[in-house]
């Protein structure tokens, strides 16, 4: 006869029942693994916030635009009783070569425990107009060549460090702070530029700008021919935008890179009227071509422990099998609790690393974290699993775990070929190992041999 008692007494004594029990406790421990995680993205955030307000003492990120000639002009009509009229309208003029060179010297700032990088840069401008208001069909009598004036977009105008001053075809003027710049940018400089009426060919320009800025330095490609040469001492750029470096060289002790961008690269012309502009040259188009160079800081720690918490459900259950196993081979009885407590030295461990790498290089931290989790299973292990070449075999297992994820956390190209090797590999062990267990076999007490709690051949 069906006895339910018995089958319900016989299922919760039974090797299936205690791995399901397992699951269940490793299901709760995401609980701590969540709060860990979103712990680490507030910290991320406290940085960013760090230097965000670092950035608004120093200077932000810098895109620099320009520089644009700007030439008034006059058309003559008639209104309805046949009497002139003049308006003025205004010309703008993009230069035919643009070279700009530069120092760009980083240094790391600090709010608090968190960092950011800021940069000083000293960059030299050089390059030709050529303004021609041929294809208009403007008289010459009627183009305004003594009121043009030259441009330069600057987004954080603080960052300017040094009065400038502008040479203009061997002429000498002051750059003055100009504001916005109908749909070009919202800040920036101005300087007169008056174009002599006899001289429409080349007009070369020169200026050099010493200015303060954080993280980003780009610019937009408005020459016909652009070229962009910078050094640095950062040795982690981030080139980006909407150009990359034609030649580049970065090494532990620094950055090269010269950019060369054509116009036929871009989606504007090189000349074009006020009216024309949101056509021609929006400001939406001119910002999509900026290119540059970001002073990327390194992977760091709050990067390396969000990615190694993603490994959490892993150490776990691995952690989970290793004392299952202990206690299907050897017959030990290990109580719920005192898996939950490994579980939660196991989850402890981010927190350490979190914690710690705020103060110390990553590397350290690591060390310390794991040293110390490693420690605390390894002597709770002599307790449980009643034995020191058990718990010494445990906390081998638990080093190899930590040092497998460590130099996954290290490895960029090659860490998920690496993490699928080794959970592949793991996965054969396990297999391997159980392969002869009675998943429906009841577990017995300390008493119980290892032949007795696999299947016969």
């Amino acid at each position: 006869m069906f006895d339910v008692e018995s089958e319900k007494k016989r299922w919760r004594d039974s090797t299936g029942a205690k791995m399901v029990a397992l699951c269940g406790l490793v299901l709760l421990l995401l609980i701590p693994l969540g709060m860990v995680g979103s712990l680490i993205s507030e910290r991320q955030q406290r940085q960013n916030q760090a230097g965000e307000e670092v950035a608004n003492l120093w200077g932000r990120a810098q895109i620099l635009s320009g520089p644009v000639l700007t030439i008034p002009y006059k058309i003559h009509t008639k209104d309805s009783k046949g009497q002139d009229q003049v308006t003025v309208y205004r010309a703008r003029f993009l230069p035919e070569t643009l070279h700009i060179q530069g120092q760009v010297n980083p240094e790391r700032r600090h709010r608090g425990i968190f960092e950011a990088v800021v940069y000083r840069s000293d960059l030299r401008w050089t390059g030709a107009f050529r303004p021609s208001f041929a294809e208009w069909n403007v008289a010459d009598q009627d183009v305004l060549w003594n009121e043009a004036w030259m441009a330069v977009g600057v987004p954080d105008l603080r960052g300017i460090r040094t009065g400038l001053k502008l040479d203009w075809g061997g002429r000498t003027l002051a750059f003055e702070p100009g504001g916005a710049e109908d749909g070009l940018w919202d800040s920036g400089l101005r300087a007169k530029a008056p174009v002599a009426r006899d001289a429409q060919g080349a007009v070369s320009f020169a200026f050099s700008l010493g200015l303060s800025g954080s993280q980003r330095l780009q610019f937009l490609p408005l020459g016909k021919q652009t070229t962009v040469a910078l050094k640095s001492p950062w040795p982690s750029p981030s080139f980006g935008g909407s150009f990359l470096p034609e030649t580049s060289r970065v090494t532990p002790k620094g950055f090269e890179a010269t950019w060369n961008v054509s116009w036929f690269g871009r989606s504007y012309p090189q000349q074009w009227r006020m009216e024309e502009a949101e056509k021609l040259a929006s400001k939406n188009a001119l910002e999509g071509s900026a290119f540059g160079v970001d002073l990327f800081l390194p992977v760091d720690a709050y990067q390396k422990t969000e990615r190694s918490i993603k490994y959490g459900v892993l150490f776990l259950l691995l952690t989970f099998l290793t004392f299952f196993l202990y206690e299907v081979f050897s017959g030990l009885s290990l109580h719920p609790m005192q898996y939950l407590l490994v579980g939660s030295a196991l989850c402890l461990f981010y927190l350490l690393l979190l914690s710690i790498s705020e103060h110390a290089p990553f590397g350290v931290s690591y060390l310390v974290a794991s040293a110390a989790t490693v420690l605390l299973i390894g002597g709770y292990s002599a307790a449980v699993l009643r034995g020191r070449l058990r718990a010494l075999l445990m906390t081998l297992v638990l080093g190899v775990l930590y040092a497998y994820l460590y130099v996954l956390l290290q490895l960029e190209d090659y860490a998920l070929l690496l993490g699928a090797a080794g959970l592949f590999a793991i996965l054969a062990l396990v297999m391997y190992l159980t392969r002869r267990i009675d998943w429906s076999g009841p577990r017995r007490g300390k008493s119980l041999s290892p032949s007795q709690l696999v299947t016969p051949r």
